[in-house]
């Protein structure tokens, strides 16, 4: 079996929106939607793989997910090989099925003399540390899910076949919260993490001082008061 994705954008409930991958055109369309609709809070991809996933993952699809603003969660499956690996780490949150693997064997390939060029060499370390991503990298081994999530590559396994189940579950509940929140958070975890610990504790503060004049604030404060849940609205009002 090939590696298959969903073949189609389509708005799932809660605003979330799911990216297709083997298609290249219905993914970049896919993406520029997640970049400016405004009712879509969270997006996913899901990818299941066995080794030759390569075939559908072109060049440049990891930048076009890792620019997005808004949350993106990946489901996991199969072997989460190289090009396919590089994808899923421009994601946010990882789940994966308990039978899942990752590798990257760009290097080690019987005389290919390749490397990682889509974000492979550079996110990984960031994810995993650099001591498990050299690893991988220099040596092709494959580590497992447990693995991997000891590692925090991902953070939640699934018994198999549920990961993707999963994964829109919890697109939804991160869609269900103010949308402006989530991207300031996504965008204090990626930025600050770059950064000297005094820069990114002032953009922190700099986001939440933004986040006052957002109508979603007023709207949380009112339903905690309330004793209800915030039925967050856009800016023209509508729900």
């Amino acid at each position: 079996m090939r590696n298959s994705v969903n073949r189609s954008p389509e708005s799932l409930a809660d605003r979330v929106l799911r990216i297709p991958v083997e298609d290249r055109a219905a993914f970049e369309d896919a993406c520029v939607r997640a970049a400016t609709d405004a009712e879509v809070r969270a997006a996913m991809i899901v990818l299941t793989g066995d080794g030759i996933g390569d075939n559908f993952v072109e060049s440049g699809m990891p930048a076009s997910i890792g620019a997005l603003l808004v949350p993106v969660i990946a489901g996991l499956s199969g072997r989460i090989d190289d090009r396919v690996l590089e994808l899923a780490l421009a994601a946010d949150i990882r789940i994966c099925d308990s039978d899942t693997t990752f590798a990257l064997t760009a290097v080690t390939e019987s005389g290919s003399g390749r490397l990682p060029s889509d974000g492979g060499t550079q996110r990984l370390p960031r994810i995993v540390g650099p001591g498990l991503a050299t690893d991988m990298l220099l040596t092709g081994r494959r580590i497992i899910a447990e693995e991997a999530l000891r590692a925090g590559l991902v953070t939640e396994i699934c018994p198999a076949g549920e990961s993707k189940i999963r994964a829109e579950q919890l697109a939804r509940e991160i869609a269900s919260n103010g949308k402006s929140a989530g991207r300031f958070a996504k965008e204090a975890v990626l930025k600050g993490s770059d950064m000297p610990l005094d820069q990114s504790l002032r953009l922190e503060a700099d986001l939440a001082i933004l986040l006052h004049t957002d109508p979603e604030r007023a709207e949380g404060i009112d339903a905690f008061n309330a004793g209800k849940h915030p039925g967050f609205r856009q800016d023209d009002g509508s729900k």
